[in-house]
């Protein structure tokens, strides 16, 4: 029935905030709760709905329009569900023409504008709902968020991006209080220090995640994780084998919550295997290393894991062999440089194939330079203790045992 509340409390759509509260008293005596607790309660629902001046609009325009926003909310929803942001604001900014005081709408457009980087109009938008709904901690979670992605896409050491940071977390705190069990803004607050390299802080609200609800269980698997990002960052890689531990422990066997967390720790290792690949930060390569070892440890069946484990491995103790390589003086000069060579060409580091060619023409003229029984020495004492650096490029290293050999 349209307009049910008005009907209920027996007057006009069209009354006044007087005659409503006149009518409730009337209705009350008439209908106690002791008597018809039915009737009383649907007389107390319209009462506090209608006295509301900002309830009581919301009310009439959904009675007046509801079919009609319900249909531009829906739409909105399924576009943003395919990340349509940018196509799904129209559609709200029509409901909240319809509806000012609609705020489902107007935090699904604040959502819209921090998918598609309005910073200023999302902020304004959480500042409105915030304000008006102080209890609501989803509205402050959103709001340190737009805070905190504004600042990420600053310059590090800009002013600015000190400032939102602050505002971040000022906003991302609020919601704690409001909603201490969510460990989702304690993340958060977490993130504005990693981004600015405050590892200890960070670390302190991953924990406080993981303790928010009073319960350890598969559902600290984000914060744990996050933990081990810091423990990259901050290049304490051997701590990231202990929160693996910790996250073994929580995790169901056999499950799909198991399969999640080995991806997860596959794909960072990947990424991070991405960066090394494109520079010459050995270290990078031992982080990536960690992370896929991580991944193998909870999922050991996991085939596609496995092939990137081995060869995360391989690549791995080529460049600790190496390093040993170099402070090993049994082997030539030459070989050193043939070492970092094949390091180099695996990686693709050389700008071009006239690069390439010179330095191991240049490497070569200087290892068959050597007496024959060196180069045999040295190529003896790579396959037994350096084999991985050797496998890295076996053909080339046969063939200068077949050059050398040649009187």
């Amino acid at each position: 029935m349209a307009y049910e509340l008005y009907h209920i409390l027996e007057i006009s759509s069209g009354a006044s905030a007087d005659e409503i509260k006149h009518a409730y008293f009337q209705l009350v005596r008439k209908y106690s709760p002791e008597k018809y607790p039915e009737q009383f309660q649907q007389i107390r629902i319209a009462y506090n709905t209608l006295c509301d001046p900002i309830a009581r609009e919301n009310y009439d325009v959904m009675q007046k329009y509801g079919d009609q926003i319900e249909q531009l909310i829906d739409q909105a929803e399924k576009k943003m569900q395919v990340q349509e942001w940018e196509n799904a604001i129209p559609l709200l900014k029509q409901v909240l023409v319809l509806a000012p005081r609609i705020d489902v709408a107007r935090d699904l457009l604040g959502l819209c504008y921090i998918h598609t980087e309005n910073w200023d109009f999302a902020v304004k938008i959480y500042k409105t709902l915030t304000k008006t709904n102080p209890d609501v901690a989803l509205y402050w979670n959103n709001l340190g968020c737009a805070y905190k992605l504004q600042a990420q896409c600053l310059n590090n050491g800009d002013v600015n991006q000190t400032q939102f940071y602050h505002n971040a977390r000022k906003c991302l705190e609020q919601a704690v209080k409001l909603e201490s069990f969510n460990s989702a803004p304690y993340l958060d607050i977490a993130e504005t220090y990693l981004d600015q390299r405050n590892y200890s802080q960070a670390l302190t609200w991953a924990e406080r995640a993981i303790g928010a609800d009073g319960k350890a269980d598969y559902h600290d698997f984000e914060a744990l994780f996050f933990i081990c990002r810091v423990y990259f960052y901050s290049d304490e890689l051997e701590k990231i084998e202990v929160i693996e531990k910790r996250i073994l422990s929580l995790l169901p066997k056999n499950s799909d919550i198991r399969q999640y967390a080995a991806s997860r720790f596959a794909n960072m290792g990947i990424e991070i295997a991405k960066l090394a690949a494109n520079g010459t930060n050995f270290h990078l390569w031992r982080a990536a290393f960690q992370f896929i070892k991580s991944a193998i440890n909870i999922e050991p069946n996991n085939v596609g894991i496995q092939e990137i484990f081995l060869k995360t491995e391989e690549i791995v103790t080529a460049i600790d062999q190496y390093e040993s390589l170099n402070h090993d003086y049994l082997i030539n000069q030459g070989f050193h440089r043939l070492a970092a060579f094949c390091l180099a060409d695996y990686f693709n580091f050389y700008d071009s194939p006239q690069e390439r060619k010179r330095f191991l023409n240049d490497i070569l003229t200087e290892i068959l330079a050597s007496p024959t029984s060196t180069i045999f020495a040295s190529l003896e004492r790579m396959k037994f203790y350096y084999p991985a650096v050797y496998r890295l490029n076996t053909e080339l290293f046969h063939r200068i045992e077949q050059v050398a050999c040649v009187p």
